[in-house]
């Protein structure tokens, strides 16, 4: 009996570890959106914080802020607005541009910024830059998301092999609410 429990735990164990190995892994860096200086209850500014919660160094691309940037990643402010006096709700927020013929990725990663544990990168935005209006009465839910840089797969192999720790992963911050009225 002790002998198939043995085996069968034998057989077990490489499913199990395939299991975890399949699990998404844990993003390095986290995301935080932080409200500026209120004018008639709306932030006139919004500070993306891009900070490293692993234990290791992490080279990140330096993101461009409210711009689909694919060469080295975006911040983007995103937006819904529902009225005080229905119908309806707007989501938007965005622009995008990207670059053709990248050079080599050792090339560019030594444009990245290196980020110990705990360091953050800090971008602050101005009302006018961000591509929202508050004209109506109602409820504006804000968040940030952030997109990294895009790696093709030889070249992610290729810095892994370098011991270059990179984000993969988009991350997406809470809703910060604010209720204006007219």
């Amino acid at each position: 009996m002790r002998a198939q429990t043995i085996a069968g735990m034998l057989l077990l164990t490489p499913c199990l570890l395939a299991q975890v190995g399949a699990q998404k892994p844990v993003p390095n860096l986290e995301l935080r959106l932080l409200p500026g200086e209120m004018v008639n209850g709306v932030p006139q500014t919004f500070t993306f914080e891009l900070i490293n919660v692993s234990h290791h160094n992490v080279w990140v691309a330096d993101p461009a802020v409210q711009c689909d940037d694919s060469y080295d990643g975006s911040l983007s402010l995103r937006v819904k607005f529902t009225p005080l006096h229905p119908p309806g709700s707007e989501t938007g927020g965005g622009c995008a541009a990207d670059r053709f013929n990248d050079p080599p990725i050792l090339e560019r990663a030594r444009e990245w910024k290196l980020l110990p544990p705990g360091e953050r990168i800090e971008k602050t935005a101005y009302f006018a830059e961000l591509h929202y209006e508050v004209r109506q009465s109602g409820t504006y839910e804000f968040w940030a998301e952030y997109s990294p840089a895009y790696v093709q797969p030889a070249d992610q192999q290729i810095l892994r092999e370098r011991g270059i720790d990179f984000p993969l992963e988009q991350l997406t911050t809470l809703h910060l609410a604010f209720k204006i009225s007219h």
